[in-house]
């Protein structure tokens, strides 16, 4: 993988369910401030407990409702595509590199 970076980001809502085609996903909503971004989106159906698991333990909660208002770092490659999100240091939480789960996008 190339050179992360990191912009802040907060989270403003989330999707956990299926879509529209009845692919279960999870997708966090997120604002930098202006411009908005979704996060996630993956096919999560056989990797859904780990996903899940990973992202609320990156964002420092327990629980999916919990998300909503937490501020947190949204992690880009170098063609801005969203790898990952991680804790801003002065909050809980860890990094989570969606590769770790999902495996390394095409």
């Amino acid at each position: 993988m190339t050179e992360v970076t990191k912009e802040i980001a907060k989270i403003t809502s989330t999707h956990l369910g299926f879509e529209d085609h009845g692919i279960f996903t999870a997708m966090l909503h997120v604002t930098y401030g202006g411009a908005g971004q979704g996060v996630g989106g993956y096919a999560i159906a056989g990797m859904a407990g780990e996903f899940i698991t990973s992202l609320l333990r990156a964002c420092g909660v327990d629980r999916w409702e919990k998300l909503v208002g937490r501020t947190v770092y949204v992690l880009s490659d170098g063609r801005r595509r969203v790898v990952g999100v991680e804790n801003l240091p002065t909050e809980p939480g860890g990094r989570f590199l969606f590769a770790d789960v999902m495996g390394e996008p095409s």
